[in-house]
């Protein structure tokens, strides 16, 4: 298939209760292993990437990055009879305008940084863009904060109002919404909870299908009920890639001599693969395709 605007399958989730995953991806084997595990579980997914994945793959430059991991997920999709979304997280203006011109199917607009009346106003501007290439739009309110090396949340935190998300989400036009709800991202155990209570009262006012950043670190029964109370796209990365890490750790360890980056990275991706494949069923998506 051709990368997709994961809209339909979005909308398909809030109507039934289950979660479309979005997972991030830093090398060709972890694009690989997403699009993989969606096949086997008969699963919509999101390849997910980020500003620092594409500076890391461009060599230091974003719009090459860009440039790869569009050819990259455009090779994947057709590679699979599932639907495949590309997807930019956590960027500007600048960089929304050109994964769009690259082919991204998705995009993730952070405005946090500007005051609210620009904020929306370039919302306005850049969903009105997505939209007329056919591209899938993701903004945020709120902001979810992350750890570093060291274990220290660094970054603002901002839960999400209520009021504010309803009234953000009527005058941006967006397609989905992301929602700070107590989430960290980077947490590398599963410890955090959500404020459940929070998510009920934004859904109670929000249409916009709502999304979960920095799942990797939240307590399974917290997603589980998160998904109840009304998300529809849950995002993972850091989760994915301790497994990742993990399988080329115990592969060279158990054959120290080996200088084939093959067999590693080989095992990274079935380690990754199976790692999908569970979220995509944990997250009631498998089967959805």
């Amino acid at each position: 298939m051709t990368l997709m605007n994961v809209n339909r399958w979005i909308q398909q989730a809030q109507r039934e209760g289950f979660a479309v995953g979005a997972f991030n991806a830093n090398t060709m084997e972890q694009v690989q292993a997403i699009v993989q595990a969606a096949q086997a579980e008969r699963a919509p997914v999101i390849v997910q990437v980020s500003l620092n994945a594409l500076r890391y793959v461009g060599g230091g430059s974003i719009l090459t990055g860009m440039r790869y991991m569009a050819e990259i997920g455009r090779i994947a999709a057709q590679s699979v009879d599932v639907p495949v979304a590309l997807h930019l997280d956590h960027a500007h203006e600048t960089e929304v305008l050109q994964a769009l011109g690259a082919g991204f199917t998705s995009v993730m607009f952070d405005g946090g940084d500007l005051p609210l009346d620009e904020n929306l106003r370039v919302t306005r501007k850049l969903a009105e863009a997505a939209h007329s290439v056919g591209a899938f739009i993701e903004a945020e309110v709120g902001a979810v904060p992350r750890v570093n090396a060291a274990g220290d949340v660094v970054g603002d935190t901002e839960l999400t109002d209520p009021q504010a998300a309803a009234e953000f989400a009527r005058a941006a036009g967006v397609d989905a919404l992301a929602i700070a709800i107590g989430s960290v991202h980077s947490v590398r155990d599963k410890h955090v909870q959500l404020d459940l209570e929070r998510l009920k009262a934004i859904r109670a006012v929000v249409d916009t299908p709502l999304v979960l950043h920095g799942s990797s670190g939240v307590t399974d029964d917290c997603i589980r009920d998160g998904i109840r109370f009304g998300l529809c796209k849950i995002n993972v990365a850091t989760q994915l890639n301790k497994a990742f890490t993990g399988a080329v750790r115990d592969s060279l360890t158990h054959d120290a001599a080996n200088v084939d980056p093959r067999p590693y990275l080989d095992a990274a991706r079935q380690a990754m693969t199976a790692g999908v494949r569970e979220r995509l069923r944990f997250f009631g998506a498998a089967g959805k395709a």
